[in-house]
């Protein structure tokens, strides 16, 4: 379950979470978890807690309207910390993340859901209930959208 909690608030840092939201939307998130715990398939259960603290932050987004990028803290590394982003420089990950929040929330979402935290288009389909062929379809429509941001920010530098 501690595996489950962190990567929750990691991934709620990256959609944008300053560091105390994200703690209080994880430990609602597991509690509400708690009192569902019966009904919840064992398969599922981490399923669960993401959709359930998702729905919490974009509740928490709509009631503060903060829908603006806070800053990840660069103090913080997470368990799931990929080898790719130790070779990423400064730089890079700056414009990946100004690019991610460009991106359309479904968007953001499934990149991150796939390369970030590294579900199957299973695990995904599962969280956002969709088929695992819709995830396949959103997600190249999600490569797309940001290649084509990402070429149009590196012109803008050449210029």
């Amino acid at each position: 379950m501690l595996k489950v909690m962190n990567d929750i608030y990691f991934y709620l840092k990256k959609q944008g979470a300053d560091s105390e939201t994200a703690k209080d939307i994880v430990q609602d998130a597991i509690y509400k978890s708690m009192i569902h715990i019966e009904s919840i398939a064992t398969d599922k259960y981490r399923a669960f807690v993401f959709k359930v603290a998702i729905n919490l932050y974009l509740d928490y987004c709509r009631k503060s309207k903060k829908f603006t990028y806070q800053a990840l803290d660069e103090n913080l590394v997470s368990s799931t910390k990929l080898t790719e982003d130790l070779l990423i420089s400064k730089d890079d990950k700056n414009q990946i993340r100004e690019i991610l929040e460009e991106l359309p929330i479904k968007f953001k979402q499934l990149l991150l859901l796939k390369y970030d935290m590294q579900w199957s288009y299973q695990q995904i389909a599962e969280y956002l209930g969709m088929k695992p062929d819709g995830v396949k379809t959103n997600l190249a429509r999600a490569r797309a959208k940001f290649k084509e941001l990402y070429r149009r920010k590196e012109n803008e530098k050449t210029k």
